[in-house]
């Protein structure tokens, strides 16, 4: 099992609180697929204006979790009507980015 840590950060003005982690959750869990290999998902909403999510991933054929991940949330955020009302567009992940450790 992999764990990776991500966050959405808040537009400006926007308040977050404990209903954005549980829309952030069940967006998740809507959009994964079995491929993703999601196991858990851990989604607290911060007072920083920001939302922290860590994801725990099954080891499978993906070589890259931190690119899996990445994919599922700009995915779920994609397909949401209302996360991009409120978070910034998440970026995807590139070569300087530290890679999740295996658990």
């Amino acid at each position: 099992m992999q764990a990776v840590y991500a966050s959405l950060t808040a537009l400006p003005g926007v308040v977050v609180g404990p209903d954005d982690a549980n829309e952030l959750a069940d967006g998740l869990w809507a959009h994964a697929t079995q491929a993703d290999g999601l196991e858990h998902v851990v989604v607290q909403a911060q007072s920083a204006g920001r939302v922290d999510l860590i994801m725990f991933l099954l080891g499978g054929a993906h070589p890259d979790p931190v690119r899996r991940a990445a994919a599922l949330i700009r995915g779920c955020y994609s397909a949401s009507g209302t996360l991009p009302l409120k978070y910034e567009v998440p970026a995807a992940p590139g070569p300087d980015r530290p890679q999740a450790g295996a658990s």
